[in-house]
């Protein structure tokens, strides 16, 4: 599934290619992803409108739209679930298998692509508006994260998986954090004295930041029509050089050698999801 870093990487590809764009038409191939509106009303709402800008949070991607002669923009919100691909080709191509909705741009069109129909294209902002503070933004300081981690008998990396409390964390860079801050992910988020809490804001950060920057570097496949390599969730692009799969500290890396100590890396279940950890430098407290 994307998480934060891969959706900004999306957002900084699309942004070029769409602003200034006027939606010539919207179709809809799967409509379980066009909710709670219809595909028509989806289609009367966007049609004719002109793209001033592509924003994000969290996970979630939107477009500023205004009708024609309009300067009062509104969202068109899309999420990518946990395969989606959303890309731009030509006009006169082959739609992909698996479409899910198409925005017309005359000789471009938009595609949103969802093997998993998991996804979701709306006009309604009631998904935007119960986010948390995005985990990138600069309104997400120490003090925020402090306030999301005390108030609960949550493990630490169950509270940051929350997108109600922090926008654009999942789990593999939530794995990545914690090993960085050396925090167990087991411990009681409310147990946290302020100077791990200080080292946990800035590894999610630095975590975040650097994958951001990793994929804005590459050549990517965003449509994934061709063999994936595992790279960055999209897989390289034909013309991207060899590559070798980006490096984790513990994410995916059961029984290898922990970077820090050289301790073996464990997996764990926790909340029904894969945890990697070094039981050497995230012991608990």
């Amino acid at each position: 599934m994307p998480e934060l870093p891969e959706v900004e990487v999306l957002r900084c590809n699309l942004e070029p290619l769409l602003v200034g764009k006027r939606i010539s038409d919207f179709q809809v191939l799967k409509p379980r992803v066009v909710r709670p509106e219809s595909p028509q009303q989806l289609e009367n709402g966007v049609a004719g409108c002109s793209i001033k800008g592509v924003g994000r949070k969290g996970k979630f991607l939107w477009l500023d739209l205004a009708k024609v002669r309009s300067r009062k923009t509104f969202h068109l919100t899309i999420h990518l679930g946990m395969t989606g691909r959303l890309f731009v080709q030509d006009s006169g191509d082959p739609l992909p298998g698996h479409t899910a909705a198409v925005l017309g741009l005359g000789w471009k069109r938009l595609v949103f692509r969802d093997p998993r129909s998991f996804g979701r294209v709306t006009l309604e902002t009631d998904s935007l508006d119960q986010l948390g503070v995005d985990a990138l933004s600069d309104e997400f300081l120490v003090e925020r994260l402090r306030d999301a981690l005390a108030s609960t008998r949550q493990a630490v990396k169950v509270r940051l998986m929350d997108q109600r409390h922090i926008a654009g964390l999942g789990n593999i860079y939530v794995c990545e954090a914690l090993h960085l801050a050396r925090v167990s992910p087991f411990e009681a988020a409310s147990k946290l004295p302020l100077g791990k809490v200080k080292a946990l804001h800035q590894a999610i950060r630095n975590t975040l930041q650097k994958q951001v920057e990793l994929g804005l570097k590459l050549k990517l496949d965003f449509a994934g029509e061709g063999k994936s390599d595992g790279l960055f969730y999209f897989g390289s692009a034909s013309t991207q050089t060899p590559q070798s799969r980006e490096r984790f500290r513990v994410y995916g890396r059961e029984g290898e050698a922990c970077p820090t100590c050289g301790s073996k890396i464990v997996r764990a279940e926790q909340s029904k999801r894969g945890t990697f950890f070094c039981p050497q430098c995230q012991q608990r407290e």
